[in-house]
């Protein structure tokens, strides 16, 4: 870096923007993996790299041939950066919120999949938003639950509709809906053709088995545990799709599952024994007061939810 320490004085529009492409690339793990997030290519993000280390006086990561890592002060400065960007957008919302109309950014996290469930209206949650909300800035992102977690928890969700497998105290949930789930084989599966009542629970441990790849309630971690695991899955529509290469067994929404079972493609394994009912709750981070369009958004979920499934 040389032997001169650069300070950095007030912080400008540039030096915002210098430390986002920072941020995302930590967050991705390296330039080439943000390349996509950022649009533009690694020898800019590097040369932006370089321009934020000039501003601040210090070498924030080590990237080579022996991959990414972050050093100590890098380290430092992603979080801090953290903390200014989160400063930055309540104050944007703050503002937003000085006239009658609703305005700033709402950033909306969900589980893969919802748009089929019939006990959400999903599609008529965000029509409503959409009218009464028109001013806002809408951002909506398919994630993992654990992904929707540590996003809303670092400031970079404004809400995040997904199963709450556990209640992160750093968390504000509101329930929305259960969802019912069964135990899933496929066509070409050793079960899918036995009757229940020929099925023991021998037979069901011993076959291969998709564990959802995040953090699950403890009650269902059980169910985890007497299974024989072999493969992870990530979003519903990959467990889908394992289980119905007739390989594996696993669980599924009863709506999103509905389509192949009808069609006589895919069935439920005792579901009396095997099923689970997640709750689907709408969270926001506890240490931000929410938003006209937080609230807003979170209260077009709860009018769309459909009476047979509406929680208590």
């Amino acid at each position: 870096m040389g032997a001169r320490k650069v300070r950095l004085g007030s912080v400008s529009d540039v030096d915002i923007r210098l430390l986002r492409i920072f941020q995302v690339v930590v967050e991705s793990g390296g330039l080439s993996a943000a390349e996509v997030d950022l649009g533009i290519g690694r020898s800019t993000i590097s040369t932006h790299l370089a321009d934020i280390e000039t501003r601040l006086g210090v070498r924030l990561c080590d990237r080579g041939r022996k991959g990414f890592a972050l050093t100590a002060e890098g380290m430092k400065v992603y979080q801090a950066s953290q903390s200014l960007m989160r400063a930055l957008e309540d104050f944007r919302q703050e503002m937003a919120g000085l006239d009658d109309e609703m305005g700033g950014e709402l950033k909306v996290g969900l589980v893969d999949n919802l748009v089929w469930d019939k006990g959400l209206d999903l599609v008529g949650a965000f029509r409503n938003f959409s009218e009464i909300g028109a001013n806002v800035d809408l951002n909506v992102y398919v994630l993992s639950p654990d992904e929707i977690e540590k996003r809303l928890i670092d400031g970079t969700l404004s809400v995040g509709l997904s199963p709450v497998m556990h209640r992160l105290p750093s968390l504000n949930y509101r329930m929305v809906y259960d969802e019912q789930s069964y135990l899933y084989c496929a066509r070409g599966h050793p079960l899918f053709d036995r009757p229940d009542a020929q099925i023991d629970d021998r037979m069901v441990a011993s076959c291969s088995y998709v564990r959802k790849g995040y953090a699950v309630s403890s009650a269902f971690q059980e169910t985890n545990e007497r299974l024989n695991h072999h493969v992870n899955a990530y979003q519903v529509e990959s467990i889908a799709l394992l289980v119905l290469t007739g390989a594996h067994i696993g669980f599924l929404p009863e709506q999103f599952a509905r389509n192949w079972v009808e069609k006589g493609e895919m069935r439920a394994i005792r579901p009396r024994d095997y099923s689970a009912v997640f709750e689907l709750g709408a969270m926001t981070a506890r240490n931000r007061s929410p938003s006209a369009a937080q609230t807003a958004f979170i209260d077009c979920l709860i009018k769309a939810v459909g009476p047979q499934a509406a929680c208590a």
